[in-house]
This record gives C-alpha cells, sequence and structure tokens, in this order.
C-alpha cells in the first residue's frame, strides 16, 4: 500500500485522506487520492495474485492537461499508448502503474 500510495503521489496525485487519521497506530489500509477533482481509493485486493495475470479493471481520467505527466511517467511507468491529438483534439496517456492497472489520462486541453 505504501509503495503505491507514494508512486501516484510521485506522478502528481493529491493524497486526500488515509485511514491513519483516525487509526495513527494502524496499518495503512486504504487511501484517497485526486486529480484535478476526480477521486479514487486505493485499498488491497484480498484476492492471490497469479504472476503475470492480467488486471480486471483499469481507469479513465478526463482532465484539462497531461502536460508534464508523461515526462514523469517516462521514468516510472510503462507507457502502452500515447496519442498527441485524438480525432477531437485531445491528447491521451495510457500507461501501466506499479501494480499492473491501466491507467488513461485524456486532456481536453495542453
Amino acid at each position: 500500500m505504501y509503495a503505491t500510495l507514494e508512486w501516484y503521489v510521485g506522478i502528481g496525485f493529491t493524497c486526500t485522506g488515509t485511514n491513519l487519521a483516525w487509526e495513527p497506530d494502524a496499518e495503512l489500509s486504504w487511501a484517497q487520492l485526486e486529480w484535478e477533482g476526480a477521486a479514487i481509493m486505493l485499498f488491497p485486493s484480498e484476492k492471490q495474485s497469479l504472476p503475470g495475470a492480467i488486471r480486471d479493471a483499469g481507469l479513465f481520467f478526463k482532465v484539462q492537461s497531461i502536460s508534464g505527466l508523461v515526462d514523469k511517467l517516462k521514468h516510472v511507468a510503462r507507457i502502452i499508448e500515447l496519442t498527441e491529438e485524438t480525432f477531437d483534439g485531445k491528447q491521451e496517456v495510457t500507461f501501466e502503474d506499479l501494480n499492473g492497472f491501466r491507467v488513461t489520462m485524456s486532456a481536453t486541453g495542453v
């Protein structure tokens, strides 16, 4: 959990809450992250993961800009697809996070 939280904060997400606010001596069991007002929650899965297994979920964010994000991702993630301009004038980047989940950021501006 700590590594995942640090990874997302490192690429620009803001941590807006964790269980540690109420349980300072507990183990980190969830964290809320935000990007431009969109919030996601991180929490551990109870399922055992198989090596090399494809993750069964992805995230898609519509944001104002991905400026600077791609440069950060080049050092910490596998970029799956980078589209400088889609048919409707957006920029998109799809990457794999440190846990194998695919994340797409679609920007309406530069």
